[in-house]
């Protein structure tokens, strides 16, 4: 189901969010946005590790970031799959849910139909089109509450969210669910949706 993580420049990640998220989401991690200086940042990697994404996001606290920490639901877990996915030469996407989409190419994931079967075409012909309000709501229209989607614009330098209002706010930032972040090691107060826990030994009974 996954998680993407809406980061503002100047603010910080905290270390207990990063564990909390990768606690579940183990299959590759990614980042996308805009250094200080306006120039775009893509990065794609297919380890999740808490103490090296906290130390990358803290070299990065001028930044605008969207990050993303994949726990796979469809499709493989090829690098190919993991967020951003690239969308055309200006757009990146980062998506989380399930989207029902006929897999046209085995083993890859719904996002990534969704990002080069979808998208893609239109980004590529109608640039202006992907990131205007009524794309927006059209887009919105067809997805379920727990699906959302950010779009990197590294033209106008700007992110295009959907469903933005189906996500929580946590000290600053954006989740786009808090389903996915163990209760366990953080607990959030205003969690729209419940949040899992991992268990300890003494808690599993095995019949």
């Amino acid at each position: 189901m996954c998680l993407i993580l809406h980061k503002p420049a100047g603010t910080s990640v905290p270390r207990e969010l990063i564990e909390a998220a990768a606690a579940f989401n183990r299959d590759g991690w990614g980042l996308m946005g805009f250094l200080a200086d306006g120039s775009p940042l893509i990065e794609r990697h297919p380890v999740v590790d808490a103490e090296r994404i906290d130390r990358r996001l803290r070299g990065l606290s001028d930044a605008e970031l969207c990050v993303h920490l994949r726990l796979r639901t469809r499709g493989s877990s090829d690098p190919d799959n993991g967020h951003p996915i690239k969308v055309s030469e200006h757009f990146h996407l980062m998506h989380n849910g399930t989207l029902r989409l006929k897999a046209r190419v085995p083993g890859r994931s719904d996002s990534w139909h969704f990002a080069v079967d979808l998208l893609r075409p239109l980004a590529e012909k109608w640039p202006d089109a992907i990131s205007h309000p009524s794309f927006l709501a059209l887009v919105e229209a067809g997805l379920t509450p727990d699906n959302k989607a950010v779009l990197l614009d590294t033209r106008a330098r700007q992110f295009v969210f959907f469903n933005r209002h189906h996500g929580a706010e946590f000290e600053g930032l954006w989740l786009s669910s808090t389903r996915w972040i163990d209760r366990r090691l953080l607990a959030l107060s205003l969690a729209p949706q419940p949040q899992q826990k991992t268990y300890v030994a003494g808690e599993l009974e095995f019949l």
